[in-house]
């Protein structure tokens, strides 16, 4: 299947961006976020396919991959969002560190500590806006703790025999919330798509 077919040229939208506020490190982070959405399109082709015939490659065991399509698309569902927030940092708040900021150093109900107010002050109003719209979206915080529980603790797993008929694919529980990894893999990628598509189109208004 072909590659993602973004609405807008990303690539002409990051260049602008980059010429007006001489920033070719912030550039860059928007167009890693860029691949990384792409990487989630890819992925899901994979998991599609893998779905429908119940065959893993190298004979790897069916969770095995169930595990790892999930992780692969949790973190890079987040990892994404977190791309835009760096961009962002880099472009207006005057970061230079080592470590790029991510979505959490703009939080507003992550703490009322003065970096995260003064970060804030520094932003145009409508990337306010945009962060504030991934953090309060329900999927954004459903995929992060996904992410969070696979890449820091583990998640119960829970197994259904199919008697006659393909192996069933896992279902993975975190916190309280339960989910195929094939639905969490369409929530990562429709988490990142949507969100790191309307950043690009406000880029010229940045």
């Amino acid at each position: 299947m072909p590659s993602y077919n973004w609405l807008i040229d990303p690539v002409n939208l990051i260049q602008q961006f980059e010429a007006r506020h001489n920033s070719s490190a912030a550039g860059a982070l928007f167009a890693w976020a860029v691949w990384a959405v792409d990487s989630l399109h890819y992925l899901d082709d994979l998991d599609q396919a893998f779905d429908a015939s119940h065959v893993p490659l190298a004979d790897h065991r069916p969770d095995v991959v169930d595990v790892a399509h999930a992780r692969w698309a949790t973190g890079t569902s987040i990892t994404s969002l977190d791309l835009c927030a760096a961009g962002l940092g880099r472009a207006f708040c005057a970061h230079n560190g080592m470590y790029e900021l991510d979505l959490g150093d703009f939080d507003p109900a992550a703490s009322k500590s003065r970096p995260i107010v003064a970060r804030r002050t520094h932003l145009p109003p409508d990337a306010q806006q945009w962060i504030d719209r991934v953090l309060a979206d329900p999927q954004y915080i459903e995929a992060k703790s996904a992410r969070d529980w696979l890449t820091h603790s583990r998640l119960r797993r829970h197994f259904f025999l199919s008697i006659g008929g393909p192996p069933q694919r896992l279902t993975l529980e975190f916190g309280t919330t339960q989910l195929p990894v094939r639905g969490l893999i369409e929530l990562a990628r429709d988490l990142a798509t949507r969100h790191v598509s309307d950043f690009l189109q406000l880029l010229p208004q940045l």
